[in-house]
C-alpha cells in the first residue's frame, strides 16, 4: 500500500491491511524460530563434550506464540 493510498483509504481497508501485515510478520517470526531451533538442535547434538545433551525446544519458550493462530476479525460494511 502506497502512502497516498493509505491516507485516502477507509478505516476498513486500513484495518484489513494492518491485520494481514501483522499475520505476515508473525509467520515470518515463527519461521525464524523454527529455523533457529533446527540449527541449534543440530549444533547441540553434534557437540562431543556431552553424551546426552539436553535440548529445550524453542517452541516451549514461545508457547504463547505457537498455541493458537491469530484470528482476524473483519468488520461488516453494515
Amino acid at each position: 500500500m502506497k502512502p497516498d493510498e493509505f491516507w485516502n483509504c477507509e478505516y476498513r481497508c486500513i484495518n484489513t491491511f494492518l491485520q494481514t501485515n501483522m499475520v505476515r510478520i508473525l509467520d515470518d517470526f515463527k519461521m525464524q524460530i523454527m529455523l533457529q531451533e533446527a540449527v541449534t538442535d543440530k549444533l547441540i547434538k553434534a557437540d562431543s563434550m556431552s553424551k546426552r545433551p539436553k535440548v529445550i525446544p524453542l517452541k516451549k519458550m514461545f508457547a504463547k506464540l505457537f498455541e493458537t493462530e491469530p484470528k482476524i476479525k473483519y468488520q461488516s460494511p453494515q
